[in-house]
């Protein structure tokens, strides 16, 4: 083992690491939900601010880390936004009023935006031609932690212990990332965007996404309180989520043959249908865990697929995917926050058919977007 071989597997476990502790916090909010709501005694649309505040806080960290320019090395910036990560965890695991848990859960949220653009930068850029593998594997641990979340709520019965113990393992990440080289690329410029139609396709699929985050993080967010309300227990319901996740990584993984197969459109239009099928099978009392558990297997394939077909529309998409993710990143902190409004008024039976109606305004959009390319196809022949 070289020197240099070293610090690479050390940086690489850490990335690992962290993307792993960035999915567990993620899958652990929507479990936790009733608990919260009962500890600080706000309502549930109330408690569902968590995943709002989380995710504002990863858009600050994102926009600061991936569209401007930095003077730190990465070794630095990959330290501070997991030193924030872990630190803004430790903190919310011990927040004694529901101000104070929103606004450390702010702060964690900024550190996993920042840790979102870094980690993604490095396996992009150190591996060579092992790079996509690298990523998509990184990526996948993502997904382990997504469904390890609700498990541990259910073991331990609450968010705090699962926040603090996070917490403690992220500072292991922090000194992993003192050992990144300084031979490590600097961060690109920030995207800048055209004028014209490739501006209007970019604000498009960015919408897309925002709405689509309405399946992943509402079902997510919102899964635990609907089975709660039918009478199922704290732990059966972290469980469901848990079976969500599990389920939204297995689809990742089969959506990778089917994309071979399938033309982008094609493929969210069939997962997009059959989602909106089960979500209303869902309300006229289809089997909620395993309901939910299928539009997970369906949500999944969409953020990646939409990415790629953006890629083929505008071949120089990849200046302007960092706006694209952002729209995501958005919609999972609004989209949830909208059908917990909706959840207030109408009560939680409302969830499938909020998530459902999502689902259809995706629909609708990969549509009119593939009907359009279709005609200036046409046209140009």
């Amino acid at each position: 083992m070289s020197e240099q071989a070293a610090p690479g597997r050390t940086v690489t476990g850490a990335g690992f690491l962290a993307f792993l502790l960035t999915g567990v916090v993620q899958a652990t909010y929507g479990p936790s939900i009733p608990h919260i709501a009962s500890r600080f005694e706000v309502s549930i649309g109330a408690a569902g601010l968590i995943v709002t505040a989380h995710f504002l806080g990863e858009c600050i960290g994102i926009a600061v880390l991936g569209l401007t320019r930095s003077r730190l090395g990465l070794a630095r910036r990959l330290m501070s936004c997991a030193l924030v990560f872990s630190v803004g965890l430790i903190a919310a695991s011990m927040a004694p009023t529901w101000p104070l848990l929103l606004l450390a859960v702010t702060l964690l949220g900024c550190g996993a935006g920042g840790l979102v653009i870094l980690v993604n930068l490095y396996f992009a850029t150190r591996f060579g031609r092992r790079s996509p593998a690298m990523l998509s594997f990184v990526n996948a641990i993502y997904g382990v932690g997504s469904f390890l979340g609700p498990a541990l709520v259910g073991i331990t019965g609450g968010y705090a212990p699962v926040l603090a113990g996070a917490g403690v393992v992220g500072l292991v990440s922090v000194a992993g990332f003192t050992r990144t080289p300084r031979a490590t690329p600097p961060t690109p410029d920030a995207p800048r965007l055209v004028s014209g139609r490739t501006v209007g396709f970019v604000v498009t699929f960015a919408v897309l996404l925002f709405i689509y985050e309405g399946l992943e993080s509402g079902v997510a967010t919102w899964e635990a309180t609907d089975l709660v309300s039918l009478g199922g227990s704290v732990q059966f319901a972290a469980a469901a989520t848990s079976f969500y996740w599990v389920a939204f990584t297995l689809g990742r993984v089969f959506a990778a043959p089917l994309a071979v197969r399938l033309s982008p459109p094609t493929l969210i239009l069939g997962a997009l249908t059959v989602a909106t099928v089960v979500l209303l099978g869902i309300r006229l009392h289809l089997y909620a865990p395993l309901g939910f558990a299928i539009v997970g297997l369906c949500a999944a394939p969409i953020f990646p697929v939409a990415l790629t077909w953006l890629t083929k529309v505008l071949p120089n998409a990849a200046t302007v995917l960092t706006y694209v993710i952002l729209g995501a990143i958005f919609g999972s902190a609004i989209v949830p926050a909208i059908l917990g409004a909706l959840i207030s008024v109408a009560g939680i039976q409302s969830l499938p058919l909020g998530v459902a109606a999502c689902a259809i305004v995706t629909l609708c959009i990969v549509a009119i977007v593939s009907a359009r390319l279709r005609d200036r196809l046409e046209a140009s022949a």
